[in-house]
């Protein structure tokens, strides 16, 4: 793959009976895709900038800054950054007794595993877990527990309702639905009238639970399947923009306003990236 902009640190002194960080890293801004790939450990990432796609199962995930996301142990995923505006982010990986518990404390699963949260905190937790484990010194073992439970802290707070599996359900159905219709042209209206819920109460718990408005996010979907086309098939614009739903002129203009490219520049840009590598 070449360079990969990738520096993953390890813990040599971690004891598995609780929880326990395996190793740590940070991604710089390069074209990465990882995966799909199972983990025997559980993984959080958290997206200084940029922007990237997470897939487990069927479900997809747009990522953009600030979004804190989760890679369940022993659970196929994939996730990739956008061509034109490639995420950066750090991670840590850990294992233990009580991560599931933990996790699913925080509100995370394969179901809803992601959540936005702009902490300068949250980044320096991060940070300071890949600077101690790059020490690789022993007497920061309980510096780097205290940071990760410091993550765990800011997972669970950023939502000031009771994890509920309910609404849990409500967000992946809803994303669901979107995934799966998204080519027939659907709007955030359809998509409110099949969870049978009022348009605008729709819209903010949606928001709420996702950090991303509901139209920006079908947005999202439309542009990453629209992209991927782009990329690895001969279909002409009109008939790529079909597939996602929209008229060609308008898929033109917004594919223009989210990549800072018309799809016939994005394609070419990508022909040559491939020609390169």
């Amino acid at each position: 793959m070449g360079n990969t902009g990738n520096t993953t640190v390890f813990n040599n002194f971690y004891d598995t009976s609780d929880i326990a960080v395996i190793n740590a890293g940070y991604q710089k801004k390069v074209d990465h895709s990882f995966g799909p790939y199972t983990n025997n450990y559980h993984v959080l990432q958290y997206i200084l900038d940029g922007q990237g796609t997470l897939r487990i199962g069927s479900n997809e995930w747009h990522l953009t800054k600030n979004t804190l996301f989760y890679l369940p142990a022993n659970t196929a995923c994939k996730y990739y950054a956008d061509l034109e505006d490639p995420y950066e982010y750090y991670w840590v990986s850990f294992i233990g007794n009580k991560a599931d518990s933990i996790m699913q404390n925080c509100g995370f699963s394969h179901r809803t595993p992601l959540r936005v949260i702009d902490s300068p905190e949250l980044r320096k937790l991060f940070m300071r877990i890949f600077k101690n484990l790059h020490s690789n010194q022993s007497d920061y073992t309980y510096r780097i527990l205290s940071d990760l439970y410091g993550i765990f802290a800011c997972a669970a707070e950023s939502s000031d309702m009771p994890l509920a599996e309910n609404y849990s359900a409500f967000v992946q159905s809803a994303i669901a639905y979107m995934n799966a219709n998204y080519e027939n042209g659907i709007n955030v209206r359809d998509v409110s009238s099949h969870m049978y819920m009022n348009f605008t109460y729709f819209s903010e718990q949606f928001t709420r639970g996702t950090g991303i408005n509901p139209s920006k996010y079908l947005m999202g979907i439309r542009m990453t399947n629209g992209a991927l086309l782009l990329k690895t098939t001969d279909l002409k614009v009109s008939e790529i923009a079909l597939r996602v739903g929209m008229t060609p002129l308008a898929f033109t203009n917004a594919f223009k306003k989210h990549y800072r490219y018309t799809p016939k520049e994005y394609r070419g840009r990508s022909e040559k990236t491939v020609d390169n590598n």
